[in-house]
């Protein structure tokens, strides 16, 4: 024990001589100060009752000697944002200690709630600093929208969870067949799947902005109809329902809008679909026997389709007609038709420049067989078929591949088209030999960030074919420039401007 009592007495006194330096290492000077990496942060249009992503910032404690901070969310509990200090949540945080030279983070979210407009609105709070007395202070800024909100309440074994937009059934069993159109008041945003159900109708007016939380979709149920019908003032939009400029053009946000046969076209003009899956997905109701080809067909004009993770268009036993269609920059193909079909494509561009990963697949597959449900597999006719006035192009040396089964002998011509490729296009039958063009650059004005426009001196231009009586939609381009004002339309979906 006298051996072991100085050696305590050391110890105590160490201790007792840490605890005043840790002390003194703490700085009470008003005149400290911390500093921020930022001095506000915004929210860019919130769906109310939508959470938002997580942001983050520093405070920087610049000072040789540490500081204790008393850190708060000035609006309390009511406030629409929710803040965390260095892994923490609360309201409010006591003696926040910062070393000095070093910092700590902040992570910032918001919910808004309604705001009693349809238009945008601004939701404003702050975080308060308190360093010594000496008060800062960073600024929160939230833009909300209200909209109309769909979330799933109807769950089937074998199908993701999903909601009726358009029918479903009655207090009896009984089924409702209705039309339901949408206008454009406010956003509408999809929580799961949206189902247009059979006997039902959608019809969605210009300018509807269509939003869909992750993973969601839009189904239209075989038996069930959409007409979506922009202008080229007002286009409908289909993306993901996050607006942060990070996710502005990030694939795979959502699922894809599923279209089964129904008894009318289903249409789509002046339309921007965008960070899908799988951008649309026309296919004939895979539990019918025999799953024919569609009685009718789904119209695209005007229609644009970007950064999807997997496809732009994964046809299956589906009629395509189309003018002034963009296919751009998806992970597998940007057009894959596959099993039966017929299809009506003029001023198509096809463009895959997918820089996200190694990308082995074509822009454009055309086949004529597929898998059923069980997965066997069938060869279906390709009828009639017309593809003019077109590009396939991208970055891979082959960007173009027909993959048929010789059971059937598929019925299709190109014509006045420009592909990337190494598949022969010799077949006079299937490819008119004077007007396939092979290998040669378009002149996008800059393919790897997008803008596939021509430049004045691109080969694609005055290429085309001027089949105007036989095509009206045809006469203007995608942006609504006059095609043909020189002379001779160019290839693709869009005209040079004069």
């Amino acid at each position: 024990m006298k051996i072991l009592r100085p050696t305590l007495l050391l110890i105590l006194l160490a201790a007792v001589l840490f605890g005043c330096r840790k002390d003194q290492l703490f700085t009470d000077s008003p005149s400290a100060r911390l500093e921020f990496s930022v001095d506000s942060i915004l929210f860019d249009t919130v769906f109310t009752t939508v959470g938002t992503v997580t942001k983050r910032f520093t405070a920087r404690n610049r000072n040789s000697d540490g500081v204790r901070v008393n850190i708060a969310l000035e609006g309390g509990s009511p406030s629409p944002f929710r803040i965390n200090v260095d892994g923490s949540s609360g309201l409010s945080f006591s003696d926040v200690e910062i070393p000095g030279g070093d910092s700590i983070y902040i992570f910032v979210e918001a919910t808004l709630g309604p705001g009693g407009s349809n238009t945008p609105f601004v939701i404003e709070d702050h975080i308060l600093f308190n360093t010594n007395g000496n008060e800062q202070r960073v600024t929160l800024n939230a833009w909300g929208q209200n909209a109309h909100f769909y979330r799933p309440d109807t769950y089937v074994q074998g199908f993701p969870a999903f909601s009726y937009i358009a029918g479903g059934y009655d207090s009896s069993g009984n089924q409702i067949c209705e039309t339901v159109h949408w206008t454009n008041d406010k956003p509408y945003v999809i929580f799961g799947y949206a189902v247009v159900d059979s006997c039902c109708t959608l019809i969605i007016d210009p300018g509807v902005r269509v939003y869909f939380h992750g993973g969601g979709g839009l189904w239209v149920y075989r038996g069930g109809n959409i007409q979506a019908n922009g202008t080229y003032d007002e286009h409908i939009t289909f993306q993901g329902d996050r607006l942060e400029a990070e996710y502005a053009d990030l694939p795979g946000q959502w699922d894809r809008i599923w279209i089964n046969d129904g008894p009318n076209n289903n249409e789509f003009k002046h339309v921007d679909i965008k960070n899908a899956l799988v951008g649309i997905q026309p296919q004939s109701w895979i539990g019918t026997p025999g799953q024919p080809t569609s009685a009718n067909w789904l119209v695209l004009n005007n229609v644009s389709i970007r950064n999807c993770s997997a496809a732009g268009i994964l046809s299956e036993n589906y009629r395509i007609k189309s003018t002034n269609l963009l296919v751009e920059n998806c992970g597998q193909y940007c057009v894959a038709l596959t099993g039966g079909g017929k299809y009506d494509f003029n001023h198509s561009t096809i463009a895959n420049y997918w820089s996200y990963d190694v990308r082995q697949e074509p822009a454009f597959i055309m086949t004529n067989t597929f898998s059923d449900l069980y997965g066997a597999t069938h060869v279906r006719d390709v009828e009639a078929s017309s593809f003019r006035n077109g590009i396939i192009y991208g970055n891979n040396g082959n960007e173009f591949q027909l993959a048929f089964d010789n059971q059937l002998s598929p019925d299709f011509l190109f014509k006045n088209f420009l592909f990337r490729t190494d598949q022969s296009t010799s077949d006079a039958g299937h490819f008119e030999q004077s007007t396939t063009y092979r290998n040669q650059s378009p002149g996008f004005v800059d393919a790897s960030n997008g803008d596939f426009h021509l430049t004045e001196n691109a080969y694609a231009r005055n290429k085309g074919l001027d089949d105007f009586g036989t095509d009206p939609e045809a006469f203007n381009d995608l942006d609504n420039v006059v095609r043909a004002w020189d002379g001779v339309p160019d290839l693709g979906c869009y005209e040079f401007p004069p």
